[in-house]
């Protein structure tokens, strides 16, 4: 694997890419390369400048007006390259939250207002909130009871 840097009309999206980017996520992802720049390099087919990993990325810099980007080429068959391509998407798709953990964090980002470029709006950030309380009030009715003042045991109870 090689990093370097190159001109983004050299590269060029891959033709059996099936992950879409809706306007919301071509979004999300615009505001953070605008607000933390490129962050990770594209993958990029060696022998052809297909992306592999981060069609989304290239359509927004393209958007952006970038001229260059940052990119891990990879001498890999372009069977290897849309397997690889599935692969990366499909990883990112299996991995989950630790919702309290993420709210937690996100409430913080919005009391310094700095939610620009995390992919999460107050809207989303409240609906988290209100499922963590939510989740918390059942945790409430389903505590253990208390033990009776005189418990009693019998021999069978072990």
């Amino acid at each position: 694997m090689i990093i370097r840097t190159a001109p983004l009309d050299s590269l060029h999206q891959d033709p059996s890419n099936v992950r879409t980017h809706d306007g919301t996520n071509l979004d999300a992802i615009t505001a953070s390369l605008v607000r933390f720049g490129q962050a990770e390099p594209l993958v990029v087919q060696k022998s052809t400048g297909r992306v592999i990993g981060g069609n989304g990325r290239l359509q927004a810099m393209k958007q952006l007006g970038w001229s260059k980007c940052e990119i891990a080429e990879l001498d890999i068959d372009d069977l290897n390259a849309t397997a690889l391509g599935i692969a990366l998407n499909r990883t990112a798709e299996l991995a989950g939250w630790d919702e309290p953990g993420l709210t937690r964090l996100l409430e913080q980002l919005r009391a310094e207002d700095a939610l620009d470029g995390v992919g999460f709006d107050e809207a989303g950030i409240d609906r988290l909130v209100a499922q963590l309380d939510a989740d918390e009030a059942d945790l409430g009715e389903d505590a253990v009871e208390e033990p009776p003042e005189h418990p009693v045991s019998q021999t069978s109870d072990l």
